[in-house]
């Protein structure tokens, strides 16, 4: 079993490929704070439900790699979707038609970066488990 084949793996990856493509998308919207007609962008959250069944083919399964192991089969990851974009304007329209707030943007790029951090730490612990099971020993 491949270490991208865990789904616990597949699915911190695709949260973390979705925390970093809102960051472009919020960037994006800082970067147009005044051009005019201009309305905020977000992406879309994937549904959990969606995630999971499509990192555990719908269910989850226990892997068995020798022969004392429970029955079991091997997943894979599914690639990368694509993350939908859609019109978020914040809370105040400007006279020119501008949606874009800075003060909520910049709450929601501190949530995007909490997120990453949750995920990437998740991440981290993931493999030291994985190392402290190989290993014997807690790194």
């Amino acid at each position: 079993m491949a270490f991208s084949d865990i789904p616990l793996f597949g699915m911190l990856r695709e949260r973390m490929h979705w925390v970093q493509a809102r960051q472009s998308v919020l960037s994006q919207n800082v970067a147009n704070a005044h051009t005019p007609g201009f309305t905020a962008q977000d992406v879309k959250e994937p549904d959990f439900k969606n995630v999971l069944r499509s990192t555990t083919s719908g269910t989850l399964h226990m892997a068995s790699t020798r022969a004392g192991h429970l029955s079991g089969s091997t997943t894979s990851t599914s690639a990368r979707g694509d993350f939908s974009t859609r019109n978020a304007p914040d809370s105040e329209t400007s006279s020119n038609g501008n949606s874009v707030v800075l003060e909520e943007q910049m709450m929601k790029v501190a949530e995007n970066q909490m997120d990453y951090q949750t995920a990437t730490t998740l991440y981290s612990k993931g493999l030291g488990m994985l190392r402290m099971a190989v290993t014997g020993r807690q790194s």
